[in-house]
């Protein structure tokens, strides 16, 4: 498998960042409240679309820092990858 599809590592690393973020962007769109909760800390307004249906949800700051460290795990990722796939070959010693 690795001689048909080198360094896919890169591309799945990359693959599973953007998915742990959509999980959690789904997670936030069915559990989270639709009105502000202050007891529970969920007083954060995000408007979030999931499949054409655009509602607002109020979060936690754990929720955005969750959401923004997410968002940085993916960027990192995909920035690996790109620099690993267009990394230049190291020349011989003359």
């Amino acid at each position: 498998m690795t001689s048909m599809f080198p360094n896919a590592d890169r591309v799945l690393a990359s693959v599973l960042g953007l998915l742990l973020f959509t999980l959690n962007d789904v997670r936030m769109f069915n559990m989270l409240p639709r009105e502000p909760h202050g007891a529970a800390g969920q007083t954060h307004a995000l408007v979030l679309r999931l499949m054409g249906a655009s509602e607002p949800v109020y979060v936690s700051a754990f929720d955005l820092a969750v959401r923004w460290g997410l968002v940085g795990l993916t960027v990192a990722l995909c920035a690996w990858a790109l620099a690993e796939t267009f990394k230049r070959a190291s020349r011989p010693a003359e």
